[in-house]
C-alpha cells in the first residue's frame, strides 16, 4: 500500500512529465514555442489582451474588463499568497541546471502550484464562454502550463493543480459573468 502514498504518485507522475518535457527538447522548434509561450503568461500578458477582445466583442467592454481582471486577480491572490506560502515546495533541481539560451523570467519562489497555469486556466475557462474563441484560449492555456515543464521551472503535478485551481476560479467566474450580464440588460 505504501507505493500508492500521495507523495510516490505525485513523483512518480513528475517524473513521467520530467521525461516527456526530455524527449519534447529533441524535436525542432519546439524550444522557441515552448519559451513564446511561458512569455505569454508572464503576468498575465495575453489574458489581459484576450479580457479586453472579449470585452469589446461582447459589447460592453469596461464592465467585462474589470470583471476578468478581478478574477485573474483573485486566483493570483490565492495561488500565490496563500497556496504557495502554505505548501512551499522547492523548483525542480532541473530548473538550476538548465542553462536557458533564450529570455527567460526565473521566478524566485515555490513552485506548487503553478501560478502560470492557474492564472490560464482561470481566464480560458472564464474567457471561453460563448465565445467563438474558446479553443483558442483553451491551446493558450494548455501551452503556457505545458511550457513550465517543459523549460523545467515546475514539476508536472504543480502544473496540474495549477489548472485544477485555475479552473475553479473559471468557474466560478464565469457564473459571476451570468449575475453580471442579467445586471447589465436590466439597465438597458
Amino acid at each position: 500500500m505504501d507505493n500508492l502514498s500521495p507523495g510516490r504518485v505525485a513523483a512518480r507522475l513528475d517524473a513521467l512529465a520530467a521525461a516527456r518535457a526530455d524527449r519534447a527538447r529533441a524535436l525542432p522548434g519546439v524550444d522557441l514555442v515552448m519559451y513564446r509561450m511561458s512569455w505569454l503568461g508572464d503576468d498575465g500578458r495575453v489574458w489581459f489582451a484576450a479580457a479586453a477582445l472579449e470585452a469589446v466583442r461582447r459589447g460592453r467592454p469596461l464592465p467585462w474588463f474589470l470583471h476578468s481582471v478581478v478574477w485573474i486577480g483573485l486566483e493570483s491572490a490565492a495561488v500565490n499568497l496563500v497556496l504557495k506560502r502554505l505548501v512551499r515546495r522547492p523548483r525542480p533541481s532541473a530548473h538550476a541546471e538548465r542553462v536557458h539560451g533564450r529570455d527567460l523570467r526565473i521566478p524566485t519562489d515555490t513552485s506548487f502550484p503553478s501560478g502560470h497555469a492557474a492564472s490560464a486556466a482561470t481566464m480560458s475557462v472564464l474567457l471561453s464562454q460563448d465565445s467563438p474563441l474558446a479553443p483558442l484560449y483553451l491551446a493558450v492555456a494548455a501551452g503556457i502550463g505545458s511550457s513550465r515543464v517543459y523549460l523545467g521551472l515546475h514539476h508536472g503535478t504543480d502544473v496540474a493543480v495549477g489548472w485544477a485551481v485555475g479552473g475553479a476560479f473559471g468557474v466560478l467566474g464565469r457564473m459571476s459573468a451570468r449575475r453580471l450580464e442579467r445586471q447589465l440588460a436590466a439597465e438597458s
